[in-house]
């Protein structure tokens, strides 16, 4: 089981919100028509950078069926599901599996820690619960237990676990993953899940990313791929310098605050920006986007 080049560069949508914080469906068709006449290779919505700790079941599924029913098979599709045990993420596989979703994406389960052996008997689980439906592995250390890379490297003796998003941005540890999976899995696929270190991701071995820049500034990262293919290193280099300050705008706020408002300086309709210190981050980056790009 393999993942092809349809789904390499990853857009990780926001979801956008009114006043009352209820999910803005208009909002998140508007997003998905955009992405699907975008640069992106495929679309990932509720995601951590989606919110979806903040979604129930019910809210979820409301926006991956939107997406689907927006995408109508333009763009590859990738479901978050993202949960607190085997039995919860089996329900939303389950659930996008019927919408024509291409894969999920997993990680290990938030609020308790686990140990290593408990990591790779949860995988195990939702693999063997997903029948033949590609799973991609999440590792986001700071919001639940990592992946290790003696886990990491058991787990891809599992045919439908197909590819894993790192989340670190430590490179070193990226650049070994690489070589495991190539040497063990040459058909499996690594992902950065940062911006910032895309260039050098792909330069350890990386097959593609799974980014919130990927939805808001496709341009920018289909070129850094552009360029990295046709071995245009030091072009590559300097586009994914270019997007630094913006990120660092979007880093300075509680995470995803930061994305959020960069969706919405690039036309989303959602409520975010109103504390003064948004205010001046969200103003800053439209100033930005105006002048640099």
């Amino acid at each position: 089981m393999k993942l092809d080049q349809n789904f390499r560069m990853v857009a990780v949508t926001v979801t956008p919100f009114d006043e009352n914080e209820k999910v803005r469906i208009d909002a998140v068709i508007k997003q998905t028509e955009e992405i699907c006449n975008s640069e992106a290779d495929a679309i990932l919505p509720v995601a951590s950078t989606g919110d979806y700790v903040k979604l129930d079941l019910h809210e979820r599924a409301e926006v991956f069926k939107a997406v689907a029913e927006t995408n109508k098979g333009r763009k590859k599709l990738i479901a978050s599901a993202c949960d607190t045990s085997a039995k919860r993420v089996l329900q939303t596989i389950a659930a996008v599996k019927e919408m024509g979703y291409d894969a999920c994406l997993v990680c290990p389960p938030y609020y308790y820690p686990l140990t290593q052996p408990a990591v790779y008997d949860f995988f195990k689980e939702v693999c063997a619960g997903a029948g033949d439906f590609p799973v991609i592995g999440y590792h986001v250390p700071f919001f639940t237990t990592g992946i290790e890379i003696p886990t990491f490297e058991k787990l891809l003796e599992i045919p439908n676990f197909v590819g894993m998003k790192d989340s670190s941005a430590v490179m070193k540890r990226i650049a070994h993953l690489c070589e495991i999976a190539k040497a063990k899995r040459p058909d499996f696929a690594m992902y950065t899940g940062t911006d910032d270190c895309l260039f050098p991701a792909l330069c350890a071995g990386c097959f593609g990313s799974m980014t919130a820049l990927a939805a808001t500034m496709p341009k920018q990262i289909r070129a850094i791929y552009d360029a990295f293919d046709a071995r245009k290193m030091d072009e590559a280099m300097a586009i994914n310098q270019s997007i630094l300050p913006i990120i660092r705008q979007c880093d300075s706020l509680t995470f995803p605050v930061g994305y959020k408002l960069l969706a919405k300086a690039q036309g989303l309709d959602t409520y975010e920006g109103e504390k003064d210190e948004e205010k001046a981050v969200y103003e800053t980056i439209q100033k930005m986007l105006k002048e640099d790009f």
